[in-house]
This record gives C-alpha cells, structure tokens and sequence, in this order.
C-alpha cells in the first residue's frame, strides 16, 4: 500500500495536519484554563467587595459589626459561592446561608496580603471539615481607607466549576480532532488522486508507445504547467 504515491501523499498530509492540530488544542487549552481561573478570580473579588461596601454602610446603620454582618449575608444569595464576614484577629461575624455549618480556613499569609494590597487570592484544599474539594478564594479588606481596617470579607467557590468546563473542552477536542482529521484525510486523499491522475495518464499512453506506435504522442492537456512541460519534452 506504501508504494504508491498518492497514500504516501496522503499519510504526509494528515500527519502534519494530526500534529497542528494537536498543538493547536494544547496552547487553546492552556490558554483557556488561565483565562477561567483569571474570570473566577475576578468574579470572586467583585463579590466580595461588594460584600465589603454594602457592610460599611450596614455598620454605619446598625449598632454592632455582628448585626451589620448578618444582615447583609441574610438579605444576598449566593448559589455556589461561599462568603464569610471576620474580624481582624480572624473571629467568624456572619456567613452565608449556603455553608450549612461549614468553615473557611484563611492562612496569614493571605490575611497579610490583604491588609497590604487591599486583596490576596488563594487556593485551599476544601473545607475545615474536610468535606469538600478544592476552593479558590479571595480575601478582601473591609476599609474605606488605608489607615482603615474593619476585617475582612472572604469569598470561596469551587476549582470544581472550572475543572467541569475543562472537561467538556477537553471532550470537545477529543470529538472534534479526530473528524476534522478523518475528513481532511479523505479530502487529501482525493486531492492527490486528482493531482496525480495526469501523471498516471501519461504513464499509460507510454506504455502504449510501442515499435509499431512510434508516432503516439502524449497528451498535453497544459502547456505552461510541469506536468506539460515534461509531455512536450518527451514528445
């Protein structure tokens, strides 16, 4: 099978197609993951400072940062985001009604990261409970000014939403690779056997060529391209 040009044509031609392909769904993956964890880093920090500016002004109205707290958290839903409200020695004020008992832990170096920057992002691997998988969170400081400091809004989601959505692109890739690669395959396939057919054309009207036919000639059906050219030459 191996001896004839066209499939030699064709295995070099997917190959080379198999292997951009390839590469082309590893660097859009990769590319797609940053920019799913970036959106999910940036979702998570519009949400806690929301969280923050809606409870300096909830302090503002209510007597006690535990009453601004609940409040806030009690009046916003959060479906898979988890929010919780601490003080600056890290004491639990309020948190949102879908932790269902559970606990964040933040570790002082986020804590530090956030009084210097006004935010830190983190990963973690679940719950204090250990009954969840791996969170990414982001620690907000609570301020309205640098010398301000009225705790911290922290706000965790699961990796588990993105790793979903790596997967179907992942599954996406392993649809889709292998059909563009077989049709263009097939599409190559006969693209050779026309590109070849005039030579296989020439090649039998030299074989018909013989002592009683010397005056056969081949048929050139263009002039100005090699294949031409090379009819015109052995006529």
């Amino acid at each position: 099978m191996l001896d004839s040009v066209r499939i030699r044509l064709t295995l070099w031609y997917a190959g080379v197609l198999a292997l951009s392909l390839i590469a082309f769904a590893i660097v859009t993956y990769f590319a797609a993951s940053h920019a799913f964890y970036a959106r999910q880093d940036e979702s998570l920090r519009s949400t806690a400072e929301m969280i923050a500016s809606a409870y300096l002004q909830e302090v503002e109205e209510s007597n006690t940062a535990e009453q601004a707290s609940a409040e806030i958290l009690r009046q916003t839903v959060f479906t898979n985001r988890f929010v919780e409200l601490v003080t600056d020695d890290g004491r639990t004020l309020a948190v949102s009604h879908n932790f269902a008992g559970k606990t964040l832990t933040v570790t002082p170096q986020l804590v530090n990261e956030a009084k210097q920057s006004g935010f830190s992002y983190g990963v973690q691997d679940h719950f204090a409970d250990g009954d969840d998988e791996g969170l990414r969170t982001v620690v907000v400081r609570v301020s309205r000014s640098t010398n301000e400091q009225k705790g911290f809004v922290v706000a965790a989601e699961s990796l588990g939403l993105v790793d979903n959505d790596l997967e179907r692109l992942r599954n996406e890739f392993m649809l889709s690779v292998p059909l563009i690669l077989l049709l263009a395959s097939v599409g190559g396939y006969f693209l050779a056997r026309k590109t070849l057919a005039p030579i296989a054309l020439m090649n039998h009207q030299t074989r018909r060529i013989t002592a009683e036919s010397l005056s056969a000639r081949l048929d050139v059906t263009n002039e100005r391209d090699e294949l031409g050219s090379l009819a015109i030459t052995i006529n």
